[in-house]
């Protein structure tokens, strides 16, 4: 007999997200009265600050549920730009900003825009897990390029002269990487990003994990290339995990066809997240936030010391710098 039902040929290349399964089972020894300490996601064990938790509740109770247009509610989109231009002193256009179900609902739209069926994608060898998969159901090639120690585990531009090919459509990039925590140098991110022009192609960039870094100077993508798509997400810096909410700036010539796609794909990022996450650049949340990061900061420089002092090598620390939060999750 035949087996019932059809299942796409892309699912035989999709594997588990493994590392929430761990959660899940550290979620069920922690209900039978099991203390567990998390290392298996990329989630602050801090919770969500008060006044984004407050402006949430207040929002539930003042009935601000309806949906939101699919780019997100007018005023976030002015308070992430307004964020870029005090942290950065880079000038972004609200126009430019889309909000999105947490930073995986960016990378998936950015595949959605920029993959035609058999085009590549160049990624870093070791990554963050998920991002092949982005590829692949938009029936792209994930193309994963072994990085190692010589450049922090990351890609840099020889990487993608090597590898570009005539199929290749974009570059994704992390950083603070995913699982390394290492930094790329701007003036490498900037010559990724010509390589890509050069080649007709897109850099993506994803910035999920700016704000945990601890020592020197550091910038937005953003300040140098308007033609990459810069991806961040309020889960990491801004401890909104559960709320599910991101954004992606993109080129202006993208705007209406993102907006297209996240009107059919999910409608709009939720609308309760979406005003409580305006409390996030508050002063009050940001002097909260920035006093986390002093603390993950402090946890850092012990953890690599003593992790050296039991044998370990950890030489990313030695050749670039890191965050303290390099682990899986979006």
């Amino acid at each position: 007999m035949k087996p019932v039902g059809h299942l796409a040929r892309r699912m035989a290349e999709i594997e588990p997200f493994h590392v929430m399964a761990l959660l899940a089972r550290a979620r069920e020894l922690e209900a039978r009265g099991r203390s567990v300490i998390h290392m298996e996601i990329g989630e602050p064990d801090f919770p969500t600050p008060g006044p984004v938790r407050e402006a949430g509740i207040r929002a539930l109770r003042e009935g601000g549920v309806f949906y939101t247009p699919a780019m997100g509610l007018p005023e976030l989109r002015r308070a992430i730009a307004g964020y870029y231009r005090s942290r950065y002193g880079v000038e972004v256009p609200p126009s430019r900003i889309i909000v999105t179900t947490g930073a995986s609902g960016a990378l998936m739209l950015a595949c959605a825009a920029l993959v035609n069926p058999g085009n590549e994608v160049l990624l870093a060898d070791p990554g963050y897990p998920a991002n092949r998969h982005f590829v692949r159901v938009m029936e792209g090639v994930p193309h994963p390029v072994p990085v190692d120690a010589a450049t922090g585990y990351q890609l840099a531009a020889g990487h993608l002269e090597r590898h570009w090919g005539q199929r290749t459509a974009a570059a994704l990039v992390a950083t603070p990487s995913n699982p390394t925590g290492t930094l790329i140098p701007t003036e490498h991110l900037s010559a990724m990003a010509e390589v890509a022009r050069e080649r007709g192609g897109t850099l993506i960039v994803d910035e999920i994990y700016h704000g945990l870094v601890y020592e020197g100077e550091y910038t937005t993508a953003l300040s140098f290339a308007d033609d990459v798509f810069v991806i961040n997400s309020f889960s990491k810096y801004f401890n909104m995990t559960g709320w599910r909410l991101g954004w992606m700036v993109v080129p202006e010539r993208y705007v209406s066809e993102l907006d297209k796609l996240a009107q059919n794909l999910y409608l709009a990022a939720p609308t309760p997240a979406q005003r409580a996450a305006l409390a996030a650049f508050e002063p009050e949340t940001l002097a909260i936030l920035e006093a986390r990061v002093k603390e993950f900061k402090a946890r850092r420089d012990y953890l690599v010391p003593a992790l050296r002092g039991l044998g370990f090598d950890i030489p990313v620390c030695r050749r670039a710098r890191s965050t303290a939060m390099p682990a899986a999750g979006s």
